[in-house]
This record gives structure tokens, C-alpha cells and sequence, in this order.
């Protein structure tokens, strides 16, 4: 092999090292932009449905398991979703999730956006 190509094929394996070494900066992307869409992606399934509105009566509250189940207008049971973001309020003044046990047989008016992991309630008024 002459001198050339031993250059060559040093300077190629090089070369291979360093794009294997670091592949984002190889293709002069973040690597954030991967995990960036990734969110955008999930987001836009979060959104797909619109917010619906259930009137019911309050039969069960689960805090620990952040589980709340109405019964609907034909008593059909309905599982609901609470998590951090959801505003409960009766009388204007906002409830905590554990006390909402005091509030069972109680009418109650859910927003709530269907998502694959349940039903998700954004709000819930207590009294409506």
C-alpha cells in the first residue's frame, strides 16, 4: 500500500470516529430538537378531542387514586381523571380533592377532555 492511500484510509477512520463519537453535532442538529418534537407530537394527541361537559351526581371520590365517578343523566357511571390542574369549586370557592367525600350525592357539573388514559376533568362544579 503506498503512502497516500494509508493516509487516506487513516484520515477516513478518523473521520468515522469523530461522527460516531458525537452523531448530533455530525448532522448539526441539538439533540433537544429530537425530544422537542417528541412533546410537540404528544401535545397535539392531548388536544385532538374537544373539552366535553357531563352533568351527573357525585357517587364515589378516590383521592389516592385521584379517581372520581359520576353518575350520568341515565345513571350510567363515568370514571373521571383529577390531577393537579383540575379547578374544583362549589359555591365559587375553590375544594380540595379529599374533601370532596362531604360532596357525594351531590349534582355536579364536569368539563372534562377525553385522553387514553380516561377522562380528564378540567373543572368540576360542585351544586350546578
Amino acid at each position: 500500500m503506498n503512502n497516500f492511500a494509508t493516509l487516506t484510509l487513516a484520515g477516513a477512520v478518523c473521520a468515522l470516529m469523530l461522527v460516531s463519537a458525537n452523531p448530533a453535532r455530525a448532522a448539526n442538529k441539538p439533540a433537544t430538537s429530537v425530544a422537542k418534537a417528541t412533546a410537540a407530537r404528544s401535545a397535539a394527541m392531548r388536544s385532538a378531542w374537544p373539552p366535553e361537559t357531563l352533568s351527573g351526581k357525585i357517587t364515589m371520590v378516590n383521592p389516592d387514586r385521584k379517581l372520581l365517578v359520576v353518575d350520568g343523566p341515565d345513571q350510567v357511571p363515568f370514571d373521571m381523571v383529577v390531577t393537579a390542574k383540575t379547578h374544583i369549586t362549589y359555591d365559587g370557592r375553590a375544594v380540595p380533592l379529599k374533601s370532596l367525600t362531604r360532596y357525594q350525592n351531590q349534582p355536579v357539573s364536569i368539563q372534562f377532555v377525553p385522553e387514553r388514559r380516561g377522562d380528564v376533568a378540567e373543572s368540576i362544579r360542585i351544586g350546578a
